[in-house]
């Protein structure tokens, strides 16, 4: 990891370095006071900030160690990704992380991923082509229930063929609605968390450490640092691996069945306005419902493929949540601080 991509990233651990000297300073002068006016109180205070004033120093040392450009950290989390026979995709300021990378490809990546040698798009493709299928066939199936056709004294209308359909169309459309946010905001969370886990909150947290006032929340951020840059991926890892096994969703059908309706909506607007009803109708009918018995067919595949999705997108990734704020709360606690949770605090 190349600490100058921020400013603070570039001289986050500078700034840390010297507030340290700082405090050992003011621990030493303190120390000096206590013995000078034989008070126990500045005594313990001044010993106390000396030896946390160089726990300190050997934190900035450590985390240079483990997280700086081929630091051990950032070698053993690419040796797990790469291990784990993955291939992906990811922006440039991702890339020094394997783990990131890989977490960022298996949910936005336009080139997917492959895991065990096998290829898969991404959860933001799959599920936005899925989601314009969807759309498209019930804008389609929409325009044909709309229109009234009159055979001499009576006047036939496909919409009782077609609402029920349409309203299981509309309503998957609007879970698999939910589930691309959910991919979009996951996938601007490792985004917020590779430009900013080591290269910012890291510094402040060291920073914020190294005063006595801020001691507890710089603890906490040094926690939350590392659970979100190496913990939170490789749950992501994990995940991808776990359910390595599951079939892509793709709109191949819905895109054939979408053609079938579009093709038949056409020859019965164009019979409607030549006043050919009488002869086209059978046909049409026939092929209407051949459609509709296509998407009671592929609505249960979808069905199936949106509970997997649901899977992927919200239930394994709240399990990667739960993994990351217990490291951050136990973390926190080695480093003298505490993590609030509220209401999750059971974890």
């Amino acid at each position: 990891m190349q600490f100058d991509a921020l400013p603070l990233g570039q001289f986050g651990f500078g700034i840390a370095v010297a507030v340290i000297a700082i405090m050992l300073s003011i621990g030493g002068i303190v120390l000096g006071l206590g013995y000078a006016l034989d008070d126990k109180r500045l005594k313990e205070f001044g010993k106390s900030e000396i030896y946390q004033s160089i726990i300190n120093g050997a934190l900035v040392g450590a985390f240079l160690a483990l997280f700086a450009g081929g630091g051990i950290m950032t070698s053993l989390i690419n040796s797990i990704a790469s291990g784990s026979n993955l291939t992906y995709s990811c922006p440039a300021y991702m890339d020094s992380n394997a783990a990131l990378c890989f977490s960022y490809g298996y949910l936005m990546g336009l080139q997917g991923y492959a895991v065990a040698g096998t290829q898969y798009s991404s959860l933001f493709v799959t599920v936005s082509g899925l989601l314009v299928a969807l759309l498209g066939l019930s804008t389609i199936l929409g325009a044909i229930a709309a229109i009234n056709v009159n055979l001499l004294l009576v006047s036939v209308s496909f919409s009782s063929i077609l609402s029920p359909i349409i309203g299981e169309l509309q309503y998957v459309a609007k879970i698999v609605t939910a589930l691309l946010l959910g991919i979009t905001v996951q996938g601007a969370l490792l985004s917020f968390i590779a430009i900013a886990a080591v290269t910012a909150i890291l510094p402040i947290g060291l920073i914020l450490r190294s005063f006595y006032p801020t001691r507890k929340l710089g603890g906490f951020f040094i926690a939350m640092a590392i659970g979100t840059y190496v913990v939170l991926p490789l749950s992501y890892v994990f995940n991808a691996t776990l359910i390595n096994s599951y079939s892509d969703l793709n709109s191949t059908n819905l895109d054939q069945i979408s053609s079938s309706a579009t093709s038949i909506g056409g020859q019965l607007t164009g019979a409607t306005s030549a006043n050919q009803i009488n002869g086209i109708f059978p046909s049409i009918s026939g092929a209407l419902q051949s459609v509709v018995g296509q998407l009671d067919q592929a609505l249960s595949g979808i069905m199936l493929g949106v509970s997997k999705l649901i899977m992927q997108v919200f239930i394994l990734p709240a399990f990667s949540l739960i993994i990351t704020a217990i490291s951050v709360r136990e973390l926190s606690e080695l480093l003298g601080s505490e993590a609030f949770f509220g209401k999750f605090d059971v974890l």
